[in-house]
């Protein structure tokens, strides 16, 4: 009887064993299939090698004992510590329906053009809030042209992007084209897979309403990301703006789905930006705000500096007075907390 207990107990020792080598073995091999990937596509060619090693040093002694989700997020946040926009995942199943998933520029689309508020503040100054920067079509060009227009008297600009996640470098075009004179050269892009430069310019057919005498004060926050930054970090350079809040989540380089085995699949960033004042980008570093302070204050401060702004250049004394009593305001604000 003992004997039989003891052959029972070895022989499942055994499958536990053997079943945990064969699951160290598959992770293996999808890390070496990842690492491939890597290499083939990720732009940046100087930092795949240190990209692969980190991910060498994951050994069996640090993922055999983790769930599939766990694996998956170990590889996930090992990636991201060299570009935000990795991610790995098991490929969606085929054989079963998947839910519905609604893309980001259809939500933009049907939300008008991700625009949440636009307001004409008291001292003349602008607000500007969205969330995100639509594909560039006849619907959202006229969104973008009401947007400006009702703000077009203002004397200064505050655009709101702590809550936006990005979208289309061709409406961050559109865009800074009404804050920008002339032809402008914004930034560009570099493609790994076709070895070509895209370079984004100011559109021609847009007139600058917002002259370069009028201050534009940029709100930023952790959660600006990708074509926020871009929009962010080009004002900054150009000294077109004052960026105020936190600095960025330091993603600028767009991505694509690579197969990695037969069950998984990772996003490989394939292009990156390239400033064409800094000759770099924001990538892992973000934007760093002018004027460093969390994203809650960052409204009160850019609305105070507009005021301070407008009001050593106006003539019109009601237009001072207005501004005095939102600045008493601002003051009262501050002096409470």
């Amino acid at each position: 009887m003992q004997m039989k207990n003891w052959l029972i107990s070895t022989l499942l020792l055994t499958s536990l064993s053997v079943t945990a080598s064969n699951l160290d073995t598959t992770r293996a091999d999808l890390i070496v299939a990842l690492q491939t990937q890597i290499a083939k596509n990720y732009v940046d060619v100087n930092k795949v090698e240190h990209i692969n090693n980190s991910l060498t040093m994951l050994s069996p002694e640090v993922y055999s004992h983790l769930s599939d989700e766990k694996f998956i997020a170990l590889i996930t946040k090992t990636l991201e510590k060299h570009d935000a926009h990795f991610s790995f995942q098991e490929k969606p199943d085929q054989t079963k329906k998947q839910p519905a998933m609604e893309s980001w520029f259809s939500r933009l689309s049907r939300s008008n053009s991700g625009f949440n508020s636009v307001e004409n503040l008291k001292g003349g100054v602008g607000y500007i809030d969205f969330w995100g920067f639509d594909s560039v079509n006849d619907k959202s060009r006229k969104r973008v042209s009401a947007v400006m227009q009702l703000v077009s008297d203002s004397q200064a600009i505050i655009i709101d992007l702590r809550n936006n996640g990005g979208g289309s470098a061709e409406m961050v075009q559109l865009i800074s084209s009404y804050f920008l004179d002339g032809k402008v050269h914004l930034n560009s892009f570099y493609s790994r897979p076709s070895d070509s430069r895209t370079d984004f310019w100011t559109y021609a057919d847009i007139p600058a309403i917002f002259k370069q005498d009028v201050p534009v004060y940029i709100l930023t926050s952790k959660k600006t990301f990708s074509a926020a930054e871009e929009f962010a970090y080009n004002f900054k350079h150009l000294k077109r703006a004052t960026l105020i809040g936190e600095k960025t989540k330091g993603g600028a380089n767009p991505w694509q789905w690579f197969e990695v085995g037969a069950s998984h699949r990772v996003a490989v960033p394939i292009s990156m930006a390239i400033n064409p004042i800094t000759q770099t980008n924001w990538e892992g570093v973000g934007v760093q705000p002018d004027i460093n302070t969390i994203a809650d204050s960052a409204f009160d401060i850019a609305y105070q500096k507009a005021l301070l702004d407008i009001k050593s250049k106006t003539k019109n004394p009601f237009l001072s007075d207005e501004i005095n009593i939102e600045l008493s305001k601002l003051e009262e604000k501050q002096q409470q907390l």
